[in-house]
């Protein structure tokens, strides 16, 4: 771990002088973290010595981000069913899409909809066959093409190219916000397209789970450089009610814990088999350590209203 074959493997990326959300000057170092997935390179995740925020420093750049999306491993991207890992990620989020329609139904029975990072479609496609209006934005070409052909949907390449005239009463992020690189400038662009008392849903990897924690650099949730940003439910709070939107509730992700500790096992060397013992155990216990304490799951589902004018 030198500085120097730290810089030698990102000469192309973007160094923060401000934390991505209060926009102090004085990060402070936390963390080196292995790209496992897919360059292998290492990255530093550093906290904001004023608000504590966590965020990949430096990162890659707009020109550069693209080509650590670009593998058949990025599931939501590719919807591959080849590994182990694969078919458990097809079978989760089929049981997922029936649970987040249910969520949005509780709110809108019908409606338009937003999802933000919408990847191959899947979800927005169930919304569509229930009856609602939706539109999506997916900035990465094959997922986008995937999404417009599969399920014939209106899919965007970017937040901006939304219409302003457009409101929206359910906007979505699953697992997206994590991604993006403008937070505050995603948050003000996110008031803008949702309806007066429009429901905003985001949901986030929590640095501050049992699993988190036990793993260390090697938790799967990091997915550096992928994910520039690294959740805490404080972070999350302050983040979403600054820019206009109202906390209704906080609920946990009971499903991510045992896949984000298989990855984490792999990435620490164990086998198919043993990886998936192990992450089944071990992400067990780490969600009856949020049942039983107040440590959050490995991911958090935020729903806010937005708050008029």
């Amino acid at each position: 771990m030198t500085d120097r074959s730290f810089h030698v493997e990102q000469p192309h990326h973007e160094t923060l002088d401000r934390c991505p959300l209060c926009e102090a000057r004085d990060p402070r170092p936390a963390l080196e973290v292995e790209d496992h997935s897919i360059s292998h390179e290492h990255f530093h995740l550093v906290d904001c010595a004023t608000c504590g925020f966590r965020f990949t420093n430096p990162r890659p750049g707009l020109t550069a981000i693209g080509r650590y999306y670009e593998s058949e491993d990025y599931i939501s991207h590719s919807n591959s069913r080849r590994t182990l890992a694969d078919r458990l990620y097809q079978v989760a989020r089929r049981w997922a899409l029936a649970r987040k329609h249910a969520l949005v139904a509780t709110h809108r029975t019908n409606g338009r909809v937003l999802d933000v990072g919408c990847g191959t479609g899947e979800f927005l496609g169930h919304l569509k066959r229930k009856g609602y209006l939706v539109t999506g934005v997916e900035p990465a070409l094959k997922a986008r093409e995937q999404a417009i052909a599969h399920h014939a949907i209106p899919v965007v390449p970017s937040l901006d190219q939304v219409p302003g005239r457009e409101q929206f009463h359910v906007v979505t992020l699953w697992h997206v916000l994590e991604h993006l690189s403008d937070l505050r400038g995603t948050l003000k662009r996110l008031y803008a397209v949702t309806a007066d008392d429009g429901l905003l849903v985001i949901a986030v990897p929590d640095r501050e789970s049992w699993d988190a924690h036990h793993y260390g650099s090697a938790w799967a949730a990091y997915d550096v450089p992928r994910h520039l940003s690294h959740f805490r439910r404080s972070d999350v709070k302050r983040l979403a009610t600054e820019h206009g939107f109202e906390l209704i509730s906080v609920r946990p992700m009971w499903l991510d814990a045992p896949y984000i500790a298989m990855l984490s096992e792999r990435y620490r060397g164990h086998g198919p088999l043993m990886a998936l013992i192990r992450g089944v155990l071990l992400g067990t216990w780490s969600n009856l350590a949020s049942a039983f304490t107040s440590r959050p799951t490995s991911s958090s589902l935020y729903l806010f209203r937005k708050v008029s004018a």
